[in-house]
């Protein structure tokens, strides 16, 4: 059972089912299967659709874009249960518990065989400290880095030689044309 809850500011979060829908529309629009009523959300902000089983989220063009786990949608990425959407500055979290259970069953092997000393040794150090390690560490699509520091970019220093002796021309053929012309006043 997939489910969308939708966090907008100042409004009681609500959840809503997504099941049996093959596609959902979000947006500002009445005409929306989802209307938020927000003004950072766009008349039709994005959709949601499901292809073999899995749902995936397009943002449509929207002014203040869509979002997964902070990186901006720029194509279609699919949903896993757990994700954290954000519709401009609308948050969402989506779950799929069907997602969930298979999830778990396909875990339970791999859980029942014994870990390598190595293992149990750091997932231990893991539990002292209340870090875990990531579920996945791939990038998901689209993503954006936001730094606020700009990535330093090489220079080519022959275009800048070259645009150097262009000033040293013009300033020569101005000094030359100052020249001639005091020659021919005095």
């Amino acid at each position: 059972m997939a489910k969308i809850t939708i966090f907008v500011p100042d409004q009681e979060p609500f959840k809503l089912s997504l099941d049996g829908a093959e596609q959902v529309t979000v947006g500002r629009s009445p005409d929306s299967d989802i209307v938020l009523d927000h003004a950072s959300i766009s008349g039709n902000h994005a959709v949601i659709n499901v292809v073999e089983g899995q749902h995936q989220l397009t943002d449509l063009g929207s002014t203040n874009g869509t979002f997964i786990e902070g990186a901006a949608v720029t194509e279609t990425v699919a949903l896993v249960s757990g994700t954290k959407i954000q519709f401009g500055e609308v948050e969402a979290d989506f779950e799929d518990e069907n997602a969930i259970a298979s999830g778990a069953e396909e875990a339970a092997p791999a859980e029942a065989a014994e870990p390598a000393a190595e293992e149990f040794a750091a997932n231990s150090a893991m539990e002292d400290s209340g870090w875990e390690p990531a579920a996945n560490s791939a990038r998901p699509n689209g993503f954006k880095d936001l730094s606020p520091i700009e990535k330093v970019e090489k220079k080519d220093s022959l275009a800048q030689i070259a645009i150097l002796i262009g000033v040293l021309g013009v300033i020569a053929v101005l000094a030359l044309v100052v020249m001639t012309a005091m020659m021919k006043i005095a």
